[in-house]
């Protein structure tokens, strides 16, 4: 046995960050000696829900190729028994600052094989991390707890000791001891259940070689569907009781994409079975756990014939992301977390692709390049990042899960397909994970990959990209008798001296002909008819274009009307984005958005309107410049809402998501009376019974009613945040709480998401829209700022500065200095960057104001 001093729970004091452990391990506290690694774990754990704790013990497989006098492993919040090496006791010490447990075998550690088994204690904690506790109350109102885990990044050593490093690769065989009422998964199947002691020791098949940030185990009062298969592969739903008939589509997206998936890898999936599990507490969206998925329940779970497009959309997109994880992530892993971003980019590419194959009417690959949008904001400001940037602890890869990372990581994976061709793409694609199957690998091993099999110059284009910062603008103009395209960097940054260049794939089309260059310098030449000309035809390429004068009248409205829907939205896209780099008055734009009346694909309604509430906000609460938006915005919507129609049996969805979107901005933007009518009955109907409305108007009723509703309403809405039927009307109505038109109930609104009601895994985003309140976002800012270290304390870390993003929004000088000083003195340590970005966002939306109120103002007064 160690001795007193050496035992449970011991650590280490820290001087200036250096811990005062006197051993070759603190010379690096980010990552463990190489020269021991893991093999294989035997993990048993059993956890006692009511007590919130859990007993454990591991017995890991390790070889070392260097004598040394110590094993270095991780460990944290575990009180540590007992440790062996080879059946031998060990002194040991876990110092809590590098989060390791030094295990000090007598007589050292030789070359070779060597077993660990460590006995330990924890708790299940609140904070949605490691080994944690989710809660959900039953039919009666009692409260169930559910024991499960979040590794990624560096939680695993909370639920028990190990090599917490993702190139540190090994097989897992874990045995769950659990009441026998209890459902219990694990990443493999069930075994074998031994009874011991009135509980059932359940033993789950080993998984592959994998990272440890993959184990995951769930234990609770749960329910599973029946097996589905997916040629060959067992799939299941796991959920709370009473929830079973919210389970069919996320299962139809799982079996489909997994067939799918197999066909476009060219590999088998890699191991024995999927668990999709529900869970009512998460601080993610999901997580790729091999064959044991968690997700939120809103991302899983929904009723079909109530839910809008975009919520079943929500949950195919991340069942098909989470499932493509299977082969790019957890069969090929990164070597360290500066190659999260590809891991995470990869997958919202193959989501994108499964989706279209899924439901082609969705049109998948279009709405993607709506969503880049946010990506291009970002990256427009001075301080965005580059998309791999040198990684150094963990936490400093916390920064990479961000629109730089998912969308625009995504979107130039998108790129390079449609420069390459989708076959020569899906070769390389292939290629790299063929050769790297069960290792680790750097972001460069994928780009050689596909340059390999299509003998195009991958690495370099995509370099261009990975590691500088920023995006370019795509200047095309005539030269005689060629199209001269050259580029520059975009920034809402006027006075940015940069002259970075990247290698850009353009497609340009000229009449029914497409071409595909490579712009990778100065500028290049092409040979140019009379004809109208579209530089980024397909609209794919992640820049952002300027036309020359000579070259936009040759864009008449028959020549627009005829582009792609992608193509159209990224002209107003652009336009809108002119306004915010300074380039183009707000004025003008609603000009050229009048130009689009004829319009009617949703697409294009949803960058009109994100530049017409931009416009709002530049405008006062009530007077002649607000007459005359709301006429700009009438005169638009309505003949298109009307042209819509009522709803059709066989419709596109997309029609009806372009009729709620049209009505929400006659009810809301151009505050028409018969439009509010018209919304206040159908959330009426929708209230009686939800099948019998249209899912699409029925969201866009529910937005209306809260923008105008009173009290009352306000209770009514809260009711169904507590007590809705699915997921995704609870959740409808809670961040909807925050739309209210009064300072009292914005009020109250903040003061409920602080409350025990409110999860903390979304408390955090309801405060974030009660921030992003046209009229009343000061109200909850001011609260967030009194309330700070109560958030920090209960959130998790992740969502502290999603929580503040709308600031951005509050645009007065006065809101600049006050947000300038809040965060001076309360720093978001873990976001550092994305908080420097929200800033200086919020300094281009003041400069927005000052440079355009008045004459906008004006304009629409006129």
């Amino acid at each position: 046995m160690p001795e007193p001093e050496e035992t449970v729970g011991r650590s280490t004091d820290t001087l200036g960050g250096v811990t005062a452990v006197d051993a070759p391990h603190a010379a690096d506290p980010y990552r463990l000696p190489r020269h021991t690694r893991p093999s294989r774990y035997d993990v048993t754990l059993e956890p006692d829900l009511g007590a919130a704790s859990f007993t454990g013990q591991v017995t890991i497989e390790v070889t070392t190729d260097e004598a040394s006098d110590e094993f270095v492993l991780n460990a944290i919040e575990l009180d540590i028994a007992s440790v062996t090496v080879d059946g031998t006791p060990a002194t040991f010490e876990l110092d809590e600052a590098t989060e390791r447990l030094v295990v000090r075998p007598e007589g050292g550690v030789t070359t070779g094989d060597h077993s660990l088994h460590i006995v330990f204690t924890g708790i299940l904690n609140d904070q949605l991390r490691g080994f944690y506790r989710s809660t959900y109350r039953d039919t009666d109102g009692n409260e169930q707890v559910i024991a499960t885990t979040q590794m990624q990044s560096t939680d695993c050593r909370r639920a028990f000791p190990c090599w917490d490093e993702p190139d540190f690769k090994a097989v897992f065989g874990i045995t769950l001891v659990v009441e026998p009422h209890l459902l219990a998964v694990s990443n493999g199947r069930e075994l074998d259940r031994t009874e011991r002691d009135g509980k059932l020791e359940l033993r789950f098949a080993d998984t592959m070689v994998m990272s440890s940030y993959l184990v995951a185990f769930v234990v609770g009062p749960l329910e599973a569907t029946e097996w589905h298969d997916a040629d060959g592969i067992p799939v299941r739903l796991v959920h709370v009781p009473g929830k079973s008939h919210l389970t069919g589509f996320g299962l139809d997206v799982a079996t489909f994409c997994l067939r799918w998936f197999q066909d476009y890898y060219g590999i088998a999936y890699p191991s024995d079975k999927v668990d999709l599990l529900a869970l009512p507490d998460f601080a993610a969206g999901a997580m790729e756990n091999l064959g044991c998925i968690t997700f939120r329940e809103n991302l899983l779970l929904v009723d079909p014939a109530t839910s809008t497009q975009n919520e079943r959309q929500l949950v195919a997109d991340v069942v098909a992301h989470e499932l493509a994880h299977m082969w790019f992530g957890d069969l090929v892993t990164m070597r360290w977390w500066n190659g999260i971003w590809l891991n995470e980019a990869f997958a919202t590419f193959m989501e994108i692709a499964a989706c279209d194959a899924y439901a082609p009417h969705w049109e998948r690959w279009t709405s993607f390049g709506l969503e880049r949008s946010v990506a291009f904001e970002t990256d427009s400001l001075s301080s965005t990042r580059s998309v791999e940037f040198e990684v150094r602890s963990p936490a400093d890869a916390e920064g990479m899960f961000d629109v730089l990372t998912y969308q625009k990581g995504g979107a130039l994976l998108r790129m390079l397909e449609q420069y390459l061709g989708e076959e020569r793409f899906r070769d390389g694609v292939r290629h790299y994970l063929t050769s790297h199957s069960y290792g680790n690998t750097e972001t460069g091993d994928l780009w050689d990959a596909i340059e390999h099999t299509s003998g195009e110059p991958v690495r370099r284009i995509m370099d261009s990209w990975i590691w500088q910062p920023g995006y370019p603008l795509v200047s095309a103009k005539l030269d005689g008798g060629d199209l001269v395209l050259s580029q520059r960097r975009f920034s809402f940054d006027r006075d940015i001296a940069d002259a970075s260049l990247w290698a850009v794939p353009v497609r340009v089309r000229q009449g029914d002909e497409s071409t595909d260059v490579l712009l990778d310098g100065d500028e290049i030449r092409l040979p140019a008819g009379d004809g109208p000309i579209v530089v980024n035809a397909d609209g794919h390429g992640f820049f952002r274009v300027e036309y020359s004068d000579e070259l936009r009248e040759r864009l008449t409205a028959e020549v627009v009307a005829s582009l792609s829907t992608l193509e159209r939205y990224n002209l107003v896209d652009d336009a809108w984005n002119a306004v915010t780099a300074g380039t183009m008055s707000a004025a003008d734009f609603v000009e050229l958005a009048r130009r689009f009346a004829a319009e009617r694909d949703y697409g294009v309604w949803q960058a009109l309107a994100i530049g017409l509430r931009g416009v709002r906000r530049l405008l006062p609460e009530e007077g002649p410049s607000v007459d005359g938006f709301r006429a700009v915005v009438s005169d638009l919507a309505g003949p298109a809402l009307a042209d819509l129609g009522d709803p059709a049996d066989g419709e596109s969805d997309l029609t009806a998501k372009a009729r709620g979107l049209l009505l929400g901005m006659m009810a809301i933007q151009a505050a028409d009376a018969d439009a509010v009518d018209r919304a206040t009955a159908i959330y009426a109907a929708w209230n009686d019974d939800p099948s019998s409305v249209d899912a699409e108007l029925a969201a866009a009723a529910t937005g209306v009613v809260a923008a105008t509703g009173d009290a009352d309403t306000y209770e009514r809405f809260l009711h169904v945040a507590q007590h809705g039927d699915t997921p995704q009307a609870q959740l409808r109505h809670l961040y909807l709480l925050a739309e209210f038109d009064d300072d009292e109930l914005v009020r109250r609104t903040c003061e409920y998401a602080m409350s025990p009601a409110v999860k903390t895994q979304n408390a955090p985003f309801l405060l974030r829209a009660c921030i992003g309140n046209r009229s009343h976002g000061e109200v909850a800012w001011r609260f967030v700022r009194e309330h700070w270290s109560e958030a920090n304390e209960r959130f998790p870390r992740n969502t502290i500065v999603r929580m503040v993003e709308t600031v951005k929004l509050l645009d007065r000088p006065e809101h600049v200095h006050e947000a300038q000083a809040f965060f001076d003195e309360h720093p978001i340590e873990q976001a550092v960057q994305t908080l420097e970005q929200l800033l200086e966002r919020q300094r281009v939306n003041a400069r927005v104001r000052v440079e355009n109120e008045d004459a906008v103002r004006d304009a629409l007064a006129g």
